[in-house]
């Protein structure tokens, strides 16, 4: 009987009082709650920018595409690898292009009975200056110059070619003995860790068999068009500077030497430098100047025996003011 009428008393309790947790008709049809935008579709649970959509993670240059992978260094490239764009049949004097820059080279010829030497100083110049420059060595200069051929192969600015073995004339030997000048000092280059960007025949005595055979080892044959006359000192520095100056233009190609036959480049290679700078020219390999977007190489004049040198008077009144295109032995 005590039983029935306390339930009798709660329920009468249950009915006159709700629960605080239970969901009245106002609470229940109240629009902030039926769709609270907070709880259902919140901005940072539906589509969180950290992680989904986060610009830095979808289109990161840092992770997407580095420009360290995009351009590689210098010490890397062109610098140590031959151009990969279709060879010429002839042998390049210049390019014609739009672009402010001029290619300087260096031969470093040896042959079998001279070993010639190196210009410390006309190296610290170019290494001071940091000027971007083409040595041409034969092989056999490397092998009398070990040490200062792994100096030049150690900066990143000296880009080589290869000058055949012995600096032999190639239109006037055996196709195998001239496939072999190319090879033996190809490999020799190989050891110092580089690859030739060209290859320039001695004396400048090219024809189509001898672009061929380059061509075979993925190398364009390079000459020249600006004759600074330094070898064998027999053109005063102020001359040098001035035939330089004048001939040089976009594209030009200047042949120098740096085998200890040219006493006079160490006194004119400053002015010249400058002379350029002032003309609004920079400086490239000549790997670089074919690249350039719009190099178109020029043929140099065919020179089947090469060329003697400019203070010989073998060429004419051009030749001996030292004019764009004729070309000296190197």
């Amino acid at each position: 009987m005590n039983a029935l009428l306390l339930a009798v008393m709660l329920s009468a309790q249950d009915a006159s009082a709700p629960p605080t947790d239970a969901a009245s008709l106002t609470d229940a049809a109240r629009p902030i709650d039926a769709t609270p935008p907070i709880d259902v579709a919140p901005p940072t649970d539906a589509a969180p920018p950290t992680d989904a959509a986060r610009p830095t993670d979808a289109a990161s240059p840092t992770d997407a595409t580095p420009p360290t992978d995009a351009t590689p260094p210098i010490d890397s490239q062109p610098h140590t690898a031959p151009v990969d764009h279709p060879l010429p049949w002839f042998a390049i004097a210049r390019v014609r292009t739009q672009q402010p820059v001029v290619a300087l080279t260096f031969d470093a010829c040896a042959t079998l009975k001279q070993d010639n030497g190196f210009d410390r100083e006309v190296f610290d110049i170019l290494k001071r200056e940091q000027i971007p420059m083409t040595v041409f060595p034969t092989g056999r200069w490397i092998e009398t110059h070990p040490a200062e051929s792994k100096e030049l192969a150690a900066q990143p600015w000296v880009a080589f070619g290869n000058h055949s073995y012995s600096h032999a004339r190639m239109t006037r030997i055996p196709r195998r003995k001239a496939r072999e000048q190319i090879a033996r000092t190809e490999a020799l280059i190989a050891e110092l860790g580089r690859q030739s960007v060209a290859f320039r025949p001695p004396a400048g005595a090219w024809n189509r068999s001898v672009v061929r055979m380059a061509a075979r080892q993925h190398m364009p044959t390079v000459e020249w068009d600006v004759v600074s006359g330094d070898a064998g000192g027999h053109i005063a520095a102020p001359k040098m500077v001035a035939t330089v100056l004048a001939a040089t233009k976009p594209g030009s190609i200047v042949i120098f030497h740096i085998n200890g036959r040219g006493p006079h480049t160490k006194e004119a290679l400053p002015d010249i430098i400058r002379g350029l700078r002032e003309k609004g020219l920079g400086f490239v390999t000549v790997s670089d100047l074919l690249q350039q977007p719009d190099a178109q190489p020029v043929s140099a004049r065919p020179a089947p025996f090469g060329w003697r040198p400019l203070h010989s008077g073998r060429h004419g009144s051009k030749a001996r003011q030292g004019a764009v295109d004729d070309n000296p032995p190197s």
